[in-house]
């Protein structure tokens, strides 16, 4: 053979080993993309899953919270979130025996999740794409060619509800009283513009829960001498008490009789001839110039109360006296007047020295003037500050938030504006202790709602802590973050929340309103040595008014610029600090407008309204909205994965 032949055959050896190898070769590279693409394939849908259990657990943990059956509604989220999360273009399916409950526990700065432990504030969901699965296992694209057509595939999640430290900021201004004061009982000028419907008011709540032991016998009640023409105990009573007696303090503890109209139920402490309520507050048609038990004495004009006549004369005072004490003619005296005006409403006697005087048989210059060396007996005024000169002075004043809204209330003395002038003038805490266990509103709905929100962090084993805060002019720290030490129980240090706020009245220190005062207070115990670093932080601000304190404490006018910014900068802190804020304004003439910018998004602005509620007796609808606000905030936990 020669050298060519034999060269010949080489190439076609070699020729023929080529085609081999590239036949073998290609499919082997044909294989090795094959398992490239199902690689990529199952890891893609593998991301899927997890995205999808991230979802199921996030939705059932958020569930656990919930007031009706948590874990039937955590399992249906779970589901309903892992089909909304499709995996290759085809559903998930989530078993019951995949959604498992427990509990959270932290292990230095992380969770770690203890199955079937209570309390149950986290859940693992597993979700699948197997033979469990509705539309089964995934489905492989070039395995097929090596006999494997589906991959079983799943992936897991823990989410749990974050703790939370809370800090309450509870505005205790004066205004935190308005919706039970004369002022808001009927349309009223808004502190911001126009006007604005009235209220329901509860003035009447507010006089049946001051203490009885406050009012005071008139000036018969069995204290002084009958009349002469009386052959009876009571003959000089005044109308309205009964027979009293020296020891009857407040007149009967019950309603009694009342003037002509008056509504007989609950009654307070009552003073002198000031004895019946009258007429109900009606919202809409209460009139206060036809209410018998308010007596019109003003000053500089001859009094023709027809009641206060009756009482004088029933009293035993003569006709020269009457006519005297029912006279103007020294009302340019500011003392006079107050005189007069004491003795029309039975808080004082008159030894007038008038020739003919039956009441009193001594005493007195016989002039007509009501002279204060003149009076006797009169009633001791009951409270820490205040006094019969300056209720009497309120009453015949024309610059009063209750003038404002009725001019017909001024120089109209009686039980309701006696009330009201507590509420509006000696609304803090060293003027009228008494205020802080009457309910005024929307303070007492307020402290009910908290009460409401504690007891359902309580129930829900939420292991929240609270603080409390409180503004008037200034921003004042109250209680700390509840930390269980020792043998205390959360729940128990969570009750000091509600049962320190019961004990506080509006106005209570001050009745200005500093609401960045308050955000400041609430910023500095949710950044301190008492909060946890793994805890949420949320704050739940609560107020009627609108600011009129600056960074300085100043009082600078309602909607003041530098009031507004204030607040509105101590909110802003408190975002940048990763804090929530819930805001919620309540009553009828709130800065809507700042409440929503300062919460941490629109939603988290709550509105209580005060338009009557018709199935709750016309009380405003805050009375029962407050509570449902603050038990939604209660439960209102944000979610975290933790595995």
């Amino acid at each position: 053979m020669n050298r060519t032949s034999v060269q010949q055959k080489r190439w076609l050896r070699r020729g023929s080993v080529m085609v081999q190898s590239v036949i073998f070769g290609g499919t082997v590279a044909v294989g090795v993309a094959a398992l490239a693409v199902d690689t990529g394939l199952m890891f893609s849908a593998r991301q899927e899953l997890q995205s999808a259990a991230d979802a199921a657990a996030l939705a059932a943990a958020s569930q656990l919270g919930s007031t009706g059956d948590a874990f039937s509604l955590a399992k249906e989220e779970a589901q309903k979130y892992a089909n909304s999360n499709k995996v290759m273009g085809e559903l998930t399916d989530v078993l019951d025996a995949d959604v498992v409950f427990g509990h959270a526990v932290l292990n230095g700065t992380k969770f770690d999740f203890e199955a079937n432990a209570e309390p149950y504030d986290a859940v693992r969901v597993t979700v699948r794409r197997d033979q469990t699965a509705q539309d089964g296992p995934v489905s492989l694209l070039f395995a097929k060619t090596f006999g494997k057509n589906t991959a079983d595939l799943s992936a897991s999640a823990v989410a749990m509800l974050v703790p939370r430290d809370i800090s309450l900021v509870i505005d205790l201004s004066g205004s935190m009283n308005d919706d039970s004061e004369l002022r808001h009982y009927k349309t009223f000028a808004s502190e911001k513009s126009g006007q604005i419907d009235g209220v329901q008011v509860n003035l009447k709540s507010i006089w049946s829960n001051l203490p009885l032991s406050v009012g005071r016998p008139g000036i018969r009640n069995g204290s002084n001498p009958s009349s002469p023409s009386s052959t009876t105990s009571a003959g000089d009573d005044q109308p309205g008490t009964g027979s009293g007696g020296p020891q009857t303090a407040a007149g009967y503890p019950g309603a009694g009789n009342e003037p002509s109209g008056g509504v007989g139920d609950d009654a307070g402490p009552r003073w002198g001839w000031m004895t019946g309520w009258g007429d109900a507050l009606t919202l809409g048609t209460y009139d206060a110039s036809d209410d018998d038990a308010l007596y019109y004495i003003k000053k500089s004009n001859t009094c023709n109360d027809s009641d206060v006549i009756a009482n004088l004369t029933e009293s035993g005072y003569s006709s020269s006296e009457r006519s005297a004490l029912l006279s103007s003619s020294y009302d340019s005296s500011s003392t006079y007047y107050r005189n007069r005006v004491k003795v029309l409403l039975g808080i004082a006697g008159w030894k007038s020295g008038k020739s003919g005087s039956r009441k009193y048989s001594s005493g007195g210059d016989g002039d007509s003037r009501v002279e204060s060396n003149e009076l006797t007996q009169e009633i001791d005024w009951p409270f820490d500050d205040g006094s019969w000169n300056e209720y009497i002075d309120y009453v015949r004043s024309s610059s009063t938030q209750m003038e404002n809204t009725d001019s017909e209330l001024r120089y109209r003395y009686g039980l309701k504006t006696l009330t009201n002038y507590l509420l509006e003038r000696l609304a803090n805490k060293n003027d009228c202790p008494e205020l802080q266990d009457t309910p005024e509103e929307p303070l007492f709905s307020t402290k009910n709602a908290v009460q409401v929100m504690i007891d359902e962090i309580i129930a829900l084993q939420t292991q929240d802590h609270v603080s409390l805060e409180t503004f008037g002019q200034y921003g004042i720290h109250r209680i700390d973050l509840t930390s269980p030490d020792g043998g205390e129980s959360l729940a128990t240090l969570l009750q000091t929340i509600p049962q320190t706020l019961y004990g506080f009245q509006a106005g209570h220190d001050t009745s200005i309103t500093n609401i960045g005062g308050g955000m400041e207070k609430a910023i500095e115990e949710l950044t301190s040595v008492r909060a946890r670093a793994a805890a949420s932080k949320v704050i739940v601000l609560l107020t009627d008014g609108k600011p009129n304190v600056n960074s300085s404490n100043q009082s600078v006018g309602n909607n003041h610029p530098s009031a507004l910014g204030w607040a509105q900068d101590q909110a802003d802190e408190a975002q940048e600090l990763n804090m929530t804020v819930f805001t919620v304004g309540v009553g009828g003439d709130v800065d809507e407008d700042l409440l929503t910018d300062m919460a941490s998004k629109p939603e988290n602005y709550y509105y209580a309204d005060n338009a009557p509620d018709p199935d709750n007796g016309g009380q405003p609808f805050y009375v029962s909205q407050l509570k449902q606000i603050f038990q939604t905030l209660g439960g209102k936990r944000p979610v975290r994965l933790i595995q």
